[in-house]
Formats: structure tokens, sequence, C-alpha cells
């Protein structure tokens, strides 16, 4: 008898979007920190390399540069694009209040309040 109008599972799924979306944020905000720091290395090294010969670090700069700033800015993006907790029960909720639902619901307190009347007759 479990006839739910909206399936509890939806908010567990929400809340889980939720701590997704605040994940990918602080990951993505830690890893773009971290671009930046090797992108100091980076230009400091190339700025280093007419003295000494270290291209080797040059590279291992520019590849954790480049890696790092990738993986923070496709966190940043997914947070947010990954719709929050407030969003989701938003969009539940416009995809639940429908015209339909509306006035069926409607029609139901009109036949209630009809009941009711016609019980208060009787009496």
């Amino acid at each position: 008898m479990t006839n739910y109008i909206i399936d509890p599972q939806i908010f567990y799924w929400i809340n889980i979007l939720g701590i997704l979306q605040t994940v990918f944020g602080i990951f993505g905000g830690i890893f773009a920190a971290i671009s930046i720091g090797l992108a100091c290395g980076w230009i400091y090294n190339a700025c280093q390399a007419k003295y000494y010969d270290n291209k080797y670090y040059m590279k291992i700069f520019k590849k954790w540069t480049i890696i790092s700033g990738v993986s923070g800015l496709i966190m940043l993006v997914a947070s947010i694009f990954i719709p929050g907790r407030t969003t989701s029960i938003e969009m539940l909720i416009a995809k639940t209040a429908t015209f339909d639902n509306v006035n069926w619901s409607v029609q139901q307190i009109k036949d209630i309040v009809d009941y009711i009347i016609q019980a208060i007759k009787t009496i």
C-alpha cells in the first residue's frame, strides 16, 4: 500500500547531489589553487632557464600545471551545473505541480465540500 506521490528515494539522491556539489566545489578550488602555485613555479623556472639548465623541472611543472588546472576547471564546472538541494526540490515541485494535478485537487476539494453540505442538510 505504498502509493507515493513522490518516491522517498528521490530525497536521498537530492541530498547526495548536494553533497557532491559541495565536494566538487571544494576540490575544484583546491586544484585551481595548486595549479596557480605550479604555474608560478613553471614561470620561475622559465625565467631561470637562461642561467641554469632546468628544462627537466620546467617540463614537470608544465605537465602538473595543466593536469591540475584541467581537473580543477572540470570540478568547478561540475559544481556549478550539479543542482543543489534547493534547486532539486524546486524542480521536483515544478514537475509534480501540473495543471492536471491542480485541477484534480480542486475537484476533490469541491467534492468534499459538497459532501459536507449534503451531510449538514440531512441533519
